[in-house]
């Protein structure tokens, strides 16, 4: 126990013989301990700041924690100056240096004192105290960042130490619960109980602790680089759960729910909860028993909802049928029902949240575009039980769908959503007043819609129009009344899909239909959500904690052999030499590892073994064997398909923790196995993923690749991408210096590849160009010598046909979700939008091209493609970042990928693109004419510009008298 003393002076022991020495120091001790009596604050904060040892420490904090109950006298929970000199003093004072030595669990009484040191921090008072802390320990490391001489170890330990002490002290499913009733218990008054508790909402509720932990956590890991995780108050998503776990605690506690007051704490924390950008986390947690189907708890939900602002109740509401939507079932109908039941419950007879969900319907810029058709069908099925709402919410999407201005401008995927929800309520409004639906049929708005959508350029918004027209006359017409369009469009599958829309007969189910199939045939207790978190940031911490490894000795067993024993083994058989095995050189045996893992054979293994970071043989057996595992199972059965999702999941969010060499390589094949495996379904979830993730620049940059090399190989001609997709592709065609090592393999290897082939197709089209001018300036056709080759030497340099599945899917599954979401995010956050950066959106334009060229000629939307990208590249001509290099050059090169692909139908160009023809053409030229030579990257632009001009020359001058119109008007 000597390592509990604290000297209080020194001298000599030479004198001292080993048992005078150790008597002194036992009196001591006992001496120093009974000295300590608190009984008050003042002779508390004097002990606490006189280095105590531990049985006086424990004295201290006992007495503090009793005070605790004292309305009238001095309570540690009650701020005051006196409480919060002591609150700093354990702050400052005892968590540094004693919270190490109360984490040994050897120690007796440490578990008990860091009980009490606990409970006297759970307080207001204490959170301010800690907050100063880390303001004073982000200061102190950025004051000490360059300086090299200076050992910043000293200034770490203590700032882990306070991250470690703050996330037991917070980790608590109940520490709002209990800081609230603490927060009662010592003040006098309702109005400064009030009071007190804003202070902790603008702490906890607002993420400025969120803040504070994310930058001394970022700091720490540029410090230490063996740290190995931040701390999870410091992470986003998990520290909105925590605060929605907390509040769904309140909830739980809330026994007069009926009393504004009493519901007024959980209100204020979950509207300021609701803005730190993590709303779908909260509501996740805070509303987890309601979403686990418990319909106790609805009007505990709905009352609380209803205290919120107008904005907050829209940002709850809508983070609710996020959370919906992602919940895991089995029975989808029956969970559409019930996520229908409960949406409905929340809004009944609210106004303005029935509002809010028509305009989540029916909205210039609706939410309903990012979410899937099932969440849609469950928005518009939970208004179904009134009228008005329906047919008020139809007349609404019909005035959307007859805008000429949509039609026109709008994006396909936006056309088609609306066009969806109207069907839908047009099919719950013939259902209960057919009277109302053959009203709206009648009406000029529908009228018009038709019409302007049957005389639209896009054969989309035609389909569109087609399809609406013949379902509601279906409805309302005699058979021989009935629209009826006959062509290619009607056969399809999307127009059977389409007109059963209308015909669907849903009824909202009952709120228990969202309760999940394991704890369907008993009462739900408690969500697994709270269990779930504390077992993730319990995980957390101990993975950020970083112990001293220690050294294990093992003594082995030695014993003296008599040489007599040597004759009893004369009559046994000699056996060869085993098989020679590696490990067996190792000097220690106990290091030695037998149980060595295979390959997995099947999906979840595959799962199990990418998720294990951990285990070091195991992981990269499971990486390495991804790929040819996932091509191998998706050629029979339903194994990859049932885990699809999860799989592409799992691979995006993977990191390279183990820093092996050729990582980004197996990753980006990983990721283009799972494409290829569901070209369709992967196609339009990589798309949505590029833009609603949260991922880093580098997965973003991974995702478009996987999206452009996995295109090119459904088209077939991804034989010769196999070479550029390694990581020393393309080494020299960064346009500037080089990124040191480790940021070059992060950011420019997940683009190498995408740069390769962009490279490539460059020098593809602009050779024939270069060739013709070339040509032509040898003289004329006339005085040349042309040379015939045989018919068998011409089909023998012929190349075979290749199948091009692309063409098929290349609108639904590629092309159109990565534009469409693109108008979206941009007009709803500008140029704030991470995909605007200059590094995203030029490799998302080299995306899209690689995608169009390896459609090619014969794909089927070939016309609705061309209108679509066009379109997309005017715009992102006149944007602020065409300025930029990279997407200067990654503009040309998708105008010349797009004239290129379309040179068999250049009269179709002059018909319906004459206006998008001559604006190109003109500012080709105007950017040939600004472009100086010199270096590499304006020779290239130059090149590009120039071949973008000669391709619009050509379809001018050999359509020059059907363009006269056009071109008399554009000048």
């Amino acid at each position: 126990m000597e390592y509990l003393l604290n000297p209080i002076h020194t001298r000599g022991t030479s004198d001292l013989t080993a048992g005078t020495l150790q008597s002194e120091q036992v009196d001591v001790q006992d001496t120093h301990s009974s000295a300590v009596v608190v009984h008050s604050p003042d002779e508390a904060l004097k002990a606490l700041t006189s280095k105590p040892d531990l049985p006086a420490l424990e004295k201290t904090l006992r007495w503090l924690n009793s005070s605790a109950l004292d309305r009238n006298g001095f309570n540690i929970l009650r701020p005051g100056p006196k409480a919060t000199q002591i609150l700093f003093a354990l702050v400052n004072e005892i968590v540094p240096d004693y919270w190490a030595l109360l984490k040994e669990e050897a120690i007796p009484g440490a578990r008990r004192i860091r009980k009490y040191l606990l409970q006297c921090l759970r307080s207001t008072g204490a959170c301010g105290a800690i907050v100063s802390r880390l303001h004073f320990q982000i200061s102190e490391l950025k004051s000490q960042k360059g300086m090299k001489n200076v050992r910043r170890e000293t200034k770490i330990q203590p700032a882990e130490t306070l991250i470690e002490a703050l996330e037991d002290m917070i980790s608590p499913a109940v520490f709002l619960a209990n800081l609230w009733k603490g927060v009662q218990r010592s003040a006098l008054t309702l109005t400064g109980a009030t009071l007190v508790w804003k202070e902790v909402i603008s702490l906890f509720g607002s993420g400025k602790l969120l803040s504070l932990v994310g930058e001394l956590g970022h700091i720490l890991n540029e410090v230490r680089s063996d740290i190995l995780a931040s701390s999870w108050i410091g992470q986003g998503s998990q520290y909105a759960t925590w605060l929605g776990v907390n509040l769904s605690q309140m909830i739980d506690d809330l026994k007069n729910w009926e009393e504004v007051s009493a519901r007024k704490p959980i209100s204020l924390m979950l509207g300021k909860a609701l803005t730190m950008g993590y709303a779908v986390e909260v509501v996740e947690a805070a509303y987890s028993r309601l979403l686990c189907g418990e319909e106790s708890v609805v009007q505990q939900c709905r009352a609380i909802m209803q205290d919120l602002h107008g904005h907050e109740q829209k940002t709850l509401l809508y983070s609710l049928i996020r959370a919906l939507s992602n919940q895991q079932v089995d029975d989808k109908l029956k969970h559409l029902r019930g996520a229908a039941a409960v949406i409905s419950a929340l809004s009944a007879d609210v106004p303005s949240l029935q509002s809010q969900l028509i305009q989540w319907l029916t909205g210039s810029s609706p939410e309903a575009v990012g979410h899937s058709h099932a969440t849609r069908r469950t928005v518009v099925l939970s208004l179904a039980p009134s009228l008005n709402l329906i047919k008020d919410a139809l007349w609404k999407a019909l005035g959307l769908f007859s805008d000429k201005l949509f039609i026109k401008h709008a994006p396909i995927l936006h056309q088609e959503v609306n066009t969806q929800i109207l069907l839908m309520l047009a099919g719950h409004v013939s259902l209960r007043d057919s009277g109302s639906l053959f009203t709206v049929s009648k009406s000029a708005v529908y009228l018009n819609g038709i019409s302007n959508h049957l005389a639209a350029s896009s054969p989309r918004a035609r389909f569109l129009g087609m399809v609406v027209g013949s379902a509601i006359s279906g409805l309302l017409d005699e058979p021989d009344k009935q629209l009826n369009f006959k062509g290619e469009d009607s056969e399809n599958a999307d127009w059977g899909w389409y007109k059963n829309l209308i015909n669907m007969d849903d009824e909202t189910g009952f709120i228990t239909d969202i309760r999940p199939a394991a704890t369907a045939a008993k009462e739900v207790t408690k969500p697994n959500v709270t269990k779930q978190f504390m077992n993730a940031i319990s995980n957390n911490t101990s993975q950020r904690r970083c112990a001293t490894p220690k050294t294990n000795s093992r003594i082995v067993k030695i014993e003296e052999l008599d040489e007599s024993s040597e004759s009893e083994g004369d009559d046994l058989l000699i056996y060869e030499r085993p098989d020679f095995d590696p490990s067996d050189d190792d000097e220690d045996p106990t290091l030695v590892q037998r149980n060595k893992p295979t390959a997995p054979v099947y999906i979840r293994d595959l799962l199990s073994g990418l998720r294990d970071t951990e285990n070091f043989d195991k992981h990269t057996l499971a990486l390495r064997s991804a790929t040819s595992l996932i091509r191998r199972k998706a050629a029979f059965g339903t194994e990859v398909t049932d885990h699809i999702e999860e799989l592409g999941a799992t691979i995006v969010t993977l990191k390279d923790r183990w820093e092996l060499d050729d990582f980004t390589k197996i990753r980006l094949q990983t990721m283009q196995a799972v494409l290829v495996a569901e070209p369709l379904r992967m196609g339009q979830w990589f798309s949505k993923t590029f833009y609603n993730g949260d991922f880093s620049i580098g997965q973003r940059v991974s995702i478009l690749t996987t999206l452009g090399l996995g295109a090119r190989e459904i088209a077939g001609v991804g034989n010769d991408d196999a070479d550029i997709t390694g990581t020393a592709a393309s080494i020299n065609a960064f346009p500037s210096q080089r990124l040191p090592e480790k940021l070059h393999n992060q950011y420019f290897l997940e683009a190498a590849p995408m740069n390769s082939l962009s490279t490539r197709l460059e020098r593809t089209m602009i050779q024939p160009l270069a060739a013709a001018a070339a040509d032509k300036v040898t003289g004329p056709n006339a005085l040349k010598v042309h040379t015939f080759s045989s018919r068998m030497e011409v089909e023998k340099k012929r190349q075979k046909p290749v199948s091009n599945a692309l063409a098929k899917i290349v609108a639904e599954g590629f092309f159109f979700p990565l534009t469409g979401q693109w108008q979206v995010h941009t007009q709803a956050f500008g140029n704030n939008a991470p995909q605007t950066s200059p590094l995203l959106l030029s490799h998302l334009l080299k995306t899209l091209s690689l995608i169009l060229h390896a459609a090619g000629p014969s794909a089927l939307a070939l016309p609705q493609l061309t209108t679509e990208f066009w379109s997309f590249l005017l715009n992102i001509r006149s944007s602020s970042n065409v300025t930029d290099p990279r997407v200067l050059e990654a503009l040309l090169f998708s105008f010349l990928t797009l004239l290129d692909v379309n040179v068999e139908s250049q009269r179709r160009l002059a018909e319906e693109h004459a206006k998008e023809l001559l604006e190109t053409q003109e500012w080709a030229g105007d950017v040939l004419g600004k472009l100086g030579g010199g270096d590499e990257e304006g020779e290239r632009s130059r090149m590009l510009a120039a071949g973008v001009l000669v391709r619009c020359r050509e379809v001018v001058e050999k359509y020059q008298r059907l363009l006269m119109g056009d071109l008399v008007n554009f000048v």
